[in-house]
């Protein structure tokens, strides 16, 4: 654009006013997707630091780490494997996002520059589709904390006993199938009331995750400690080469492990700009990926590790779905507040990594037709009925 139809504060970009007016009769226009003014990058270091922590913490960032161990990974090793995965696509994650900031442009728009106004709709609808079915697995994991949070004043929900068969997985819970369902509308809520709504989500949310985190691995310590282990015993375990040859061998798992880890990012390197498009400037989008994204990984990973090598000592196997525990569990009030929980954590990452990108895809199909809200029911109703999480997360080598 020339100097007439945007202009510059501070390294920043924002159009004209003129430059907006003529860009409401473009095809390509609607007014979510148009580029933010400076005035709207209000975001903080503060709130893209909680917006990533929001995001990290949740039961399927615990499983990276505890499904390695599960296919025969040390914990250690598992916990490096998640590191390494987090650093390696922390760089295509910073590149992408300077542009988002600097212009205000979203991840459909920042794609066009490559693959133009027709073909930016490939990667944005790829990257959506994805999206979706990320959707659909974080609201199983929410689904399983509702219907523990139900089960407190209704038996039913928490009975592993009464199960349907469904495509992929025979014995599928039904108190957690119904929690999926409620929980799928939970998100449609919030995630059609906007971002202002996804920040408040979040802001308040970071807080109660790390109070769930220090709780899963107090229990994780004290079935070690209650089978006759010592604490610090669960860490300094070795590779079980009977499971890693069982699953094509050390080499094999490990490099399928840091694909998993680098995957479970690399969407979120993508549409980033959607996020970073509302930073006040470089340098408070920078640190708030620096600060939100590694050190809860890691953290996160050292749980998820303890916590399935405690469960292969204490129980035989290693658990990969923290989710699991709900069933072990007898106290209502442990019950409520983990369940609790785990629901914050699950919204927060469902909502800002999992929904934001397809709506603003489909939205970028046809501006003039679909809007922010419209692509956020598309989303949803993608995620509900056409992929099939109980399969997906069914198991650590599914996942």
């Amino acid at each position: 654009m020339s100097t007439y139809t945007q202009k510059e504060r501070d390294g920043l970009y924002e159009l004209t006013d003129a430059a907006r007016t003529e860009l409401t009769s473009s095809k390509y226009y609607n007014e979510d997707l148009q580029p933010t003014s400076i005035a709207q990058r209000t975001w903080t270091t503060y709130n893209i630091t909680a917006l990533w922590i929001g995001m990290c913490i949740c039961i399927p960032s615990l499983s990276l780490a505890s499904a390695a161990i599960a296919l025969g990974l040390s914990p250690w090793l598992a916990v490096l494997n998640v590191i390494l995965g987090n650093v390696i696509i922390l760089i295509p994650m910073q590149l992408n996002s300077h542009a988002g900031t600097k212009y205000g442009i979203p991840f459909p728009v920042f794609a066009r520059l490559t693959f133009g106004s027709v073909g930016a709709h490939v990667p944005a609808i790829l990257r959506g589709l994805v999206a979706c079915g990320w959707t659909s697995v974080q609201a199983w994991v929410g689904g399983g904390a509702a219907a523990a949070l139900l089960g407190i004043v209704i038996p039913f929900f928490r009975n592993a006993d009464i199960t349907v068969a469904l495509p992929g997985n025979p014995a599928v819970v039904v108190g957690q199938l119904i929690g999926f369902f409620l929980f799928m509308i939970f998100v449609l809520w919030v995630a059609y009331n906007g971002f202002e709504n996804i920040k408040w989500v979040q802001n308040i949310g970071s807080p109660i995750l790390v109070v769930v985190i220090v709780l899963l691995f107090v229990w994780s310590a004290a079935q070690v400690v209650g089978a006759g282990y010592g604490v610090f015993d669960v860490m300094s375990a070795g590779n079980d080469y009977s499971a890693l040859d069982a699953n094509g061998g050390m080499f094999y798992v490990f490099a399928a492990c840091l694909t998993g880890n680098i995957a479970f990012w690399a969407t979120m390197a993508l549409n980033i700009p959607d996020f970073s498009r509302y930073a006040k400037s470089q340098k408070v989008q920078f640190r708030g990926q620096l600060y939100g994204m590694p050190l809860p990984m890691f953290v996160l990973a050292f749980v998820g590790a303890y916590f399935a090598q405690a469960t292969k000592l204490t129980l035989g196997e290693a658990m990969f779905d923290p989710t699991n525990v709900f069933y072990h569990v007898s106290n209502p009030f442990i019950i409520f507040v983990c369940s609790l929980g785990v629901i914050v954590a699950t919204i927060t990452t469902c909502v800002a990594a999992n929904v934001v990108a397809p709506e603003n895809g489909f939205s970028n199909l046809s501006p003039r037709r679909i809007s922010y809200k419209k692509g956020v029911v598309i989303a949803c109703i993608l995620a509900t009925f056409v992929f099939q999480p109980w399969w997906i997360y069914g198991s650590g080598a599914a996942y």
